[in-house]
């Protein structure tokens, strides 16, 4: 894979490099102090997978995470040593794909990697482009639009999508949509909601909305599903 580091902490880099090289798998790494000099490059330079510093010197990892959504959907993996609620949602609401706490162990960080490119890398649904009214979903350029207006997801969010649209007109049950768009049971049902109340913020859905006619509709204590043309 084409690896990006973006961390102002030489070490850290080395240690993440480290992880690989643990796991026996052959990769390029391309690393940066700047949060500036990762932007130009990854402007010119397309990559499998980004490792993001929140604490850069120049500018913050979220500036440099907004920036990298407007012209790359590369899975963003977030290392920091801030683990507050507040930050941890932040990156995700913003775009990144995971938040990793330092310090962290190989096997931890492997891990997350593995799951973050299996969901990147995940089978297309079948139906490139959904609409709903105001709400375009196009799945194989991963763009979404609201009224005309483009409309930033990130990895888990389209997983997410993809997982209630098995199931179009459908109630896709909790322990169904963990397996499906985060691949694991283990994730706690207060991650899949806080994943739905994202999506229904960024998608513009009124709070009146969210149980009846919007796009995603909750059935408490079964799951979600999702009411789409």
């Amino acid at each position: 894979m084409e690896i990006v580091i973006c961390d102002d902490d030489p070490n850290q880099r080395d240690y993440i490099r480290v992880c690989f090289e643990i796991s026996a798998t052959n990769n390029h790494f391309s690393e940066f102090e700047l949060g500036s000099d990762a932007l130009d490059y990854l402007k010119q330079n397309s990559t499998d997978l980004i490792f993001l510093d929140m604490g850069l010197p120049d500018i913050s990892g979220i500036e440099v995470l907004k920036q990298l959504r407007t012209y790359t959907d590369a899975p963003v993996i977030v290392v920091s040593g801030n683990d507050t609620t507040e930050s941890v949602a932040q990156a995700l609401t913003i775009g990144a794909d995971d938040y990793v706490t330092k310090p962290f162990e190989p096997i931890e960080l492997m891990a997350r990697v593995e799951a973050v490119i299996r969901r990147s890398s995940d089978q297309r649904v079948e139906r490139s482009v959904f609409s709903m009214d105001r709400i375009v979903l196009d799945f194989s350029r991963r763009q979404a639009t609201v009224d005309g207006e483009n409309v930033e997801l990130n990895l888990t969010e389209w997983d997410v999508l993809k997982a209630l649209l098995h199931e179009a007109g459908g109630v896709v049950e909790y322990q169904d949509l963990k397996e499906l768009a985060w691949g694991t049971s283990e994730v706690s049902d207060a991650a899949v909601h806080m994943a739905i109340r994202r999506l229904r913020q960024k998608l513009n859905e009124e709070p009146s909305d969210q149980e009846s006619e919007g796009l995603i509709r909750a059935h408490r204590g079964i799951g979600y599903s999702i009411n789409i043309q």
